[in-house]
């Protein structure tokens, strides 16, 4: 998923929800008829079973067949945020279903329940017990901060290696890869300085999959943990078409805020 940075996708929608700037709802339009599910694909080419010593090539190669693999993903999640300078904090659990190349629903059950859905074009995000539902417009998502849109991409993991600069640390009981800008992306002159970013990805030993992230970026920091991840299974459609209730308040085309860490 190339919008939605997989460390940050579930804090940034409660964030922009709080305060909805955006058109009253009009006649909601109809959904498109979901396409039967799929087969389930074959997932022989996430596992991994080498005892040689690991290196950062390994790592790629095994997520260029692990790219090509993936169809659809599912597991559950908990998430904590902190602004150090602020010292905001946050934390969340939840699942996610994701299916190639665009849709994602992302479900939280603590603090709040909140339904999450990206149909492919929208993003909808459902405060239950609110009853209020703010829908945007993917693309706004995408560009409202690109630095952290494009960081982490489900099915995409292998581009994520070769954008960034990588370093395998073997120092604790799980292997983790360390990813910083590449030196060699100074701004151009005149242009504001790179913000200082580093994603730590801790690997399963079964898979070399991430099983927990930590984004930093400026004073934000974002952890994440993974369980139960299930990779290519079968996800209806319907799962990610969503239908406002009839008794939420609805705010369409809501502008996302640009991203300041």
């Amino acid at each position: 998923m190339r919008a939605l940075l997989l460390a940050a996708a579930f804090a940034v929608p409660v964030l922009a929800a709080d305060a909805p700037k955006a058109k009253p709802a009009g006649k909601p339009k109809p959904a498109a008829k979901p396409a039967p599910p799929a087969v389930a694909a074959s997932t022989a080419a996430f596992a991994w079973a080498s005892t040689a010593p690991l290196t950062v090539a390994d790592v790629l190669a095994h997520y260029e067949a692990m790219d090509a693999a993936l169809v659809s993903l599912s597991a559950r999640f908990e998430q904590s945020m902190t602004m150090k300078e602020t010292g905001v904090a946050s934390r969340v659990e939840g699942t996610l279903a994701y299916k190639k190349p665009d849709r994602l629903r992302i479900e939280h059950s603590r603090p709040e329940p909140q339904v999450v859905v990206a149909d492919g074009k929208d993003i909808w995000i459902h405060r239950v017990e609110r009853k209020q539902v703010v829908q945007a417009s993917l693309a706004d998502w995408k560009k409202a901060d690109p630095a952290i849109g494009n960081l982490m991409e489900f099915g995409s993991y292998a581009k994520l290696l070769r954008t960034y600069d990588v370093a395998l640390d073997t120092g604790a009981a799980r292997a983790a890869l360390v990813l910083t800008p590449k030196t060699s992306s100074a701004p151009a002159p005149g242009a504001p300085p790179a913000r200082d970013l580093t994603l730590r990805l801790v690997l399963s030993p079964d898979s070399l999959f991430p099983e927990s992230t930590e984004l930093v970026v400026g004073s934000l920091n974002v952890r994440t943990a993974f369980a139960d991840t299930a990779f290519n299974p079968v996800l209806d459609d319907k799962a990610f078409v969503f239908t406002p209730p009839a008794d939420a308040d609805v705010f369409r085309d809501f502008k996302p805020p640009k991203f300041e860490p």
